[in-house]
């Protein structure tokens, strides 16, 4: 197949910290490339996938990945206001539109990843070429009356994240995957729990503090902040360099050290979670999961086998102490046998052909 890879607009691929759609991205390119695909990958100047199968279209520039820069000293959210960022976003999407139209004749079939997703849907359907959407993002009313009026088929990473809009044209569920090779198993750990992920209220870290002061065990938190205001209330009061110990973002590799000779990895989300890649990279590296049973959690931690599912801040305390019931060899199997790379590009691909 000759497959247009709707990568990123924001990061780099692939990328350098925590941004878990463009590490999937990276998966997804060299697993169909390794198929005899023709790639074209649409991604920032800056990101380096190479193979003789994949070809780079460049559609945003590397600084985005930041934030926002300055130019000549000045921030640029001063010199064009303070919607510069999304403009921004919404710039490098026109930019993926005029290289759809200018590259048609080079694809014929379109694996949608960026977040943008609702202004390209008229462009394909002009271009007459099939698109496939990877909902990697929860979906709105708005947002699902377009995929209806398109008929565009939607590819789930849960079963669950199906359920607000059952009757959309689902091509098919593809549970996302962990490099396992990369997320190397550990049969042994070290005495603390972990929480890494987006420091925000849904995801409720403040949980995994409270479970770990309950139980008097070391827990170590990293992650982006996409709340401060949370972090600064709920979080940073709790961080005493001892017991609660903050690593903020995390290189991936130095990431994999912590998930390898963690006890537990806590995850205590209180949304409508689509998938949740942190916990098949915990379970990879042996490490258990107890977490809170919201959105697609049960489809990903085998109860009582891989982890626990809990249901407050004092069952969480409790299977901590519970923990080395599970066995990390158990933990490793079940990824290599569900979430593992192969799979995943397998699926993808199933489902690709039917266009």
């Amino acid at each position: 197949m000759k497959i247009a890879l709707l990568g990123s607009v924001t990061s780099v691929i692939p990328p350098l910290g925590q941004a878990a759609i463009e590490r999937l991205v990276y998966q997804q390119a060299l697993g169909l490339a390794r198929k005899e695909h023709q790639i074209l990958l649409f991604a920032p100047s800056g990101s380096t996938v190479t193979h003789p199968n994949i070809q780079l279209v460049e559609v945003g520039r590397k600084a985005f990945l930041s934030g926002v820069g300055k130019e000549g000293g000045v921030p640029e959210e001063e010199l064009y206001g303070a919607s510069y960022k999304l403009r921004l976003e919404l710039t490098n999407l026109a930019n993926v539109m005029g290289k759809l139209r200018e590259l048609s004749g080079s694809y014929d079939v379109i694996l949608n990843n960026l977040r943008g997703e609702a202004v390209l849907l008229p462009v394909a359907n002009a271009l007459g070429k099939p698109l496939y959407h990877v909902m990697h993002l929860p979906i709105f009313p708005e947002l699902a009356e377009l995929f209806d009026t398109y008929q565009t088929p939607l590819i789930s990473i849960s079963n669950t994240q199906r359920k607000a809009f059952p009757k959309l044209n689902y091509a098919g569920t593809v549970y996302n995957a962990v490099d396992t090779d990369e997320f190397a198993f550990s049969a042994t750990h070290d005495n603390y729990l972990l929480y890494v992920g987006s420091i925000g209220r849904n995801k409720n870290p403040k949980d995994a503090v409270l479970a770990a002061k309950k139980t008097g065990e070391i827990l170590i938190i990293g992650g982006r902040i996409k709340d401060e205001a949370y972090y600064k209330e709920e979080i940073a009061p709790h961080i005493d360099g001892k017991q609660i110990r903050w690593v903020g973002e995390q290189h991936p590799k130095d990431m994999i050290a912590l998930y390898q000779k963690a006890k537990a990895f806590l995850f205590p989300v209180l949304w409508e979670e689509p998938f949740g890649l942190v916990m098949i990279e915990a379970m990879s590296c042996g490490t258990p999961v107890i977490a809170y049973p919201n959105g697609a959690v049960p489809e990903v931690i085998a109860d009582g086998k891989t982890g626990y599912l809990v249901h407050s801040v004092d069952d969480m305390a409790q299977k901590i102490k519970e923990i080395d019931k599970i066995d990390r060899r158990v933990c490793r199997a079940h990824v290599e046998s569900t979430f593992s790379i192969d799979r995943m590009v397998e699926a993808y691909e199933s489902i690709l052909k039917r266009y």
